[in-house]
C-alpha cells in the first residue's frame, strides 16, 4: 500500500511541476495571464518608427497543454487524498488540487480562443506583407545585379518602392541559391513563423 501511495505522490508531484513549468511562462499574453517572450535574439528591422506591435499571443496548443497537465495534477492529488488516512494530509492534498482544477477551468471557459486565432491571423498577414516586399526587392536586385542577395542592408534600397519592412516583423532568415531564394519571418507578437519560397512565387507556409 505504501508503494502505491508513493507512486501516486510522485506522479502528482511530476504533474504539478509540469503544470508550473508551463504556467510559469507568464507575462502579457492576449486573452489570458500567460505569455512567453520567445522572440529570437537576432532580428532585423527596416524602416519606420518604433510602433506598438500589439499584445503578444501564445499558440492555442499552449493552453491545451495547461488544460491537460492541470487536469492530470488535479485528479492525481484528489485520488491521493482519498487514499491517505490522515485527515490533515488528506485536506492538504485536496487543497493542492484546487488551483490545478482552477487552471483547467480558466483555460477551458475564460480564454477566448477565437480572439487568439484572429490575432494570430492578423499578425501573420503583416509578416506575409513584409515577405512580399522582400520578394519584390529580391526581384529588383536580381534584375540589376543578376543574383539574389541575403544581405538586407544591400536589399534595403530596393525595398523603398515596396514600402519597406514593418517594424514589428523580424526577418529570421534569407537563404539564397543561384536560381531561387527563400525567407522566414515572424511578427514579434505572433507565435508562428511565415515562410516564403521565391521559386513558388507567393506560396506561403505557416509553422
Amino acid at each position: 500500500m505504501k508503494k502505491k501511495l508513493w507512486a501516486v505522490f510522485l506522479f502528482s508531484l511530476f504533474s504539478c511541476l509540469a503544470w508550473q513549468t508551463l504556467s510559469g511562462k507568464s507575462g502579457n499574453a492576449y486573452a489570458g495571464p500567460f505569455s512567453w517572450s520567445g522572440i529570437p535574439a537576432k532580428a532585423v528591422n527596416l524602416e519606420g518608427p518604433n510602433p506598438d506591435c500589439g499584445e503578444e499571443v501564445l499558440p492555442v496548443g499552449f493552453y491545451q497543454n495547461i488544460s491537460l497537465y492541470s487536469s492530470i495534477a488535479g485528479f492525481a492529488l484528489l485520488i491521493l487524498g482519498i487514499l491517505v488516512d490522515k485527515k490533515a494530509l488528506k485536506l492538504g492534498l485536496w487543497g493542492l488540487a484546487v488551483p490545478a482544477f482552477a487552471g483547467w477551468v480558466y483555460v477551458n471557459y475564460f480564454v477566448d480562443y477565437d480572439a487568439i486565432k484572429e490575432s494570430i491571423f492578423n499578425y501573420n498577414v503583416v509578416a506575409e506583407g513584409a515577405l512580399a516586399n522582400i520578394a519584390e526587392g529580391e526581384e529588383r536586385y536580381k534584375s540589376e545585379h543578376g543574383i539574389y542577395v541575403n544581405d538586407l542592408n544591400k536589399l534595403y534600397s530596393h525595398l523603398a518602392g515596396a514600402h519597406g519592412v514593418d517594424k514589428c516583423v523580424r526577418i529570421l532568415d534569407i537563404t539564397v541559391l543561384p536560381d531561387s531564394w527563400s525567407a522566414a519571418a515572424k511578427h514579434v507578437s505572433s507565435p508562428e513563423k511565415i515562410y516564403w519560397d521565391g521559386k513558388a512565387g507567393s506560396a506561403l507556409k505557416k509553422g
